[in-house]
């Protein structure tokens, strides 16, 4: 098992440095900051409670399974950064690219990938024809966040299983006994 863990952790950091250092150019510099944050708490809170004030139907209904999807995975996220306690990168790792990003929490599972592919899994059930940007600008949250040396790629990794699991099981839940329930 411990063999397992080594090998995991050396890929882990090779793939961490293709996308922090190999990749890294002035134009990414410039608009990786911008995409990350639409994993970020301001957008996709902000993206959902649009949704549920402003639409009707099926955007009503898009917006409350967003925001629930959000809420509830975000409560495991906070829990299994406390179980793991996995230090941030730059805390670990010397002479890579942080832009300035010194975040203190722990970086396992990256909060920032759970939203982004919560929110993106969620739209993509209510609106399919819209699946290949949403699940593109969900994945680009994601690699980032290993951009910025924020996190790892296993980090993003099980925020982006965290996301959809949470997007599906609360569809389900929605449509077996909110909506019958509360007449949406």
């Amino acid at each position: 098992m411990h063999k397992i863990i080594r090998v995991i952790a050396a890929g882990d950091l090779k793939l961490f440095y293709i996308f922090n250092d190999h990749l890294k150019c002035i134009f990414l510099d410039r608009i990786v900051p911008l995409i990350t944050g639409l994993g970020g708490a301001f957008f996709t809170v902000t993206t959902s409670l649009i949704l549920i004030c402003f639409g009707k139907g099926i955007i009503n209904m898009a917006g409350w399974q967003c925001l629930t999807a959000l809420a509830t995975s975000h409560i495991v996220v906070h829990y299994l950064k406390k179980i793991f306690a996995r230090p941030r990168p730059f805390l670990n790792i010397t002479n890579i690219h942080t832009f300035k990003n010194h975040l203190y929490d722990y970086s396992f599972p990256s909060g920032h990938t759970t939203a982004a592919f919560a929110m993106a899994f969620t739209l993509s059930i209510f609106f399919s024809p819209w699946t290949p940007l949403f699940i593109t600008l969900a994945i680009l949250v994601g690699l980032s966040r290993i951009y910025l040396g924020v996190h790892y790629p296993t980090d993003v990794f099980m925020g982006m299983i965290i996301g959809i699991v949470f997007s599906v099981a609360n569809h389900i839940l929605f449509n077996q006994w909110i909506f019958p329930v509360f007449n949406f």
